[in-house]
């Protein structure tokens, strides 16, 4: 099982004869099974990385990405130990903020950033599900250009055997 395990698709045939591929998704929470501390520790540290990340994107004021791609990712890359899909996740994310900022803002209103989520996209995670009977289910994620680490993930019965039939 990888990380596209989690979306099923499904092949229709229209009455002309063409066929259609829909994609459904479908979102399963479960919980990390006791983390150890370095592993704790590397996440909590990650997270600030990306969230002084963002908000250094955020400083260009910029709601484009091309832009801040073209201007921004070799510095981005110099500058935060992050790696290269992180980097590009909150670059996508700043420019998603200010958007929702702009659209939305009120009169002598000032953005500011106070906390934040990380965007894991395909490129810097993985699910597999191993033959450990205690925890059987694993999210490898990798974190920066030297790290990566891998959680024991446990979910409830429904959410385990929505998984069983991805």
């Amino acid at each position: 099982m990888n990380g596209q395990a989690l979306n099923s698709s499904v092949l229709k045939k229209k009455p002309w004869g063409c066929s259609l591929q829909r994609e459904a998704q479908i979102c399963v929470v479960g919980r990390v099974f006791r983390p150890n501390k370095s592993k704790v520790l590397a996440l909590n540290k990650t997270l600030r990385e990306y969230f002084k990340l963002v908000k250094w994107y955020l400083g260009y004021s910029s709601t484009s990405k091309k832009f801040l791609h073209e201007k921004c990712y070799e510095d981005a890359k110099r500058l935060f130990n992050l790696n290269t899909a992180l980097i590009q996740t909150a670059r996508d994310k700043a420019v998603e903020i200010l958007k929702g900022f702009e659209e939305n803002r009120k009169e002598s209103s000032v953005l500011e950033l106070k906390r934040i989520s990380i965007r894991f996209d395909e490129r810097c995670y993985s699910f597999s599900k191993t033959d450990n009977a205690l925890t059987p289910y694993w999210l490898t994620l990798s974190l920066n250009r030297e790290k990566r680490i891998s959680l024991p993930i446990v979910f409830g019965e429904r959410q385990r055997q929505r998984i069983e039939e991805a």
